[in-house]
């Protein structure tokens, strides 16, 4: 039982200890960026996510912070020369992962994804495209929570129309059971869907300082069949020994050595 206790309240004082170290942290970034000295920040957010305390917010700064030290490093002799883009755009779809109404996450990643030279994607349907777009607009719990007051809605509006003698209060709790019927099923709908785009999310960004070779066998004497630049969003379809097979947005698949992917 002690020992028990004295474990317990070490581990407290650990994850407090965390929480201090990463809001020093987060001042140390704030600061470093408002002074353009991104490296610093880079180096403080970065601190953060080891410490396993990242936030839409953390992301979303790091990713700035990558950014701005991609395009203003002078020493360099072109920007992003050390892959500071591909982290950029890595961040900011982890900070719309956490937070998918996260406005300006999405238009920097889309201003950071056009300095890549891979950006051709199969085209959508206007009803898939409208469905992403709505169900962005808030997190699966976002969806789920709305879900459950749409319910509660139903509810109390059912008991109206079955229980009240009025004619024009029983017209009226018709009428709302109706929307909040079909929001319901809606925001619910919304909700699983966010839930299984997170669950199956296997999307990963290429991490490397300029290009890199896509294979079309896990064999680097195998032919080379595009050479993606850092930035460019592939989904991770199956790994073997120290390559994974991915696929672009256009459909097509080869083999890229793990080092030069890391998963969102």
């Amino acid at each position: 039982m002690f020992v028990a206790l004295v474990l317990g309240f070490a581990t407290t004082l650990r994850a407090a200890d965390a929480s201090v170290t990463a809001a020093a942290y987060w001042d140390e970034g704030i600061k470093a960026y408002e002074m353009r000295n991104y490296k610093e920040a880079v180096e403080a957010f970065e601190g953060i996510v080891a410490l396993d305390k990242a936030s839409a917010e953390v992301y979303y700064n790091l990713a700035n912070a990558y950014f701005k030290l991609g395009q203003s490093d002078e020493t360099m002799s072109r920007p992003f020369a050390s892959g500071e883009l591909g982290k950029a755009i890595l961040n900011y779809y982890r900070a719309l992962k956490l937070d998918p109404s996260m406005a300006d996450a999405r238009y920097n990643l889309e201003l950071a994804v056009d300095h890549t030279n891979d950006t051709e994607s199969i085209p959508q349907s206007f009803i898939a495209t409208l469905w992403q777009g709505v169900r962005s607009t808030m997190t699966s719990n976002g969806w789920c929570a709305t879900s459950l007051v749409m319910l509660a809605l139903l509810l109390i509006v059912g008991m109206l129309y079955l229980l009240s003698a009025n004619i024009l209060l029983r017209k009226i709790g018709f009428f709302v059971a109706i929307v909040a019927a079909v929001a319901f099923l809606l925001s619910t709908s919304l909700a699983l869907s966010s839930r299984n785009a997170l669950l199956k999310d296997n999307r990963a960004v290429v991490i490397c300082n300029d290009t890199t070779p896509v294979h079309a066998s896990p064999d680097s004497a195998s032919k080379i069949i595009r050479q993606p630049s850092q930035g460019v969003t592939v989904r991770i379809s199956r790994e073997h020994s120290n390559w994974t097979e991915v696929v672009f947005a256009d459909g097509e698949m080869g083999w890229i050595r793990n080092a030069h992917i890391e998963a969102i």
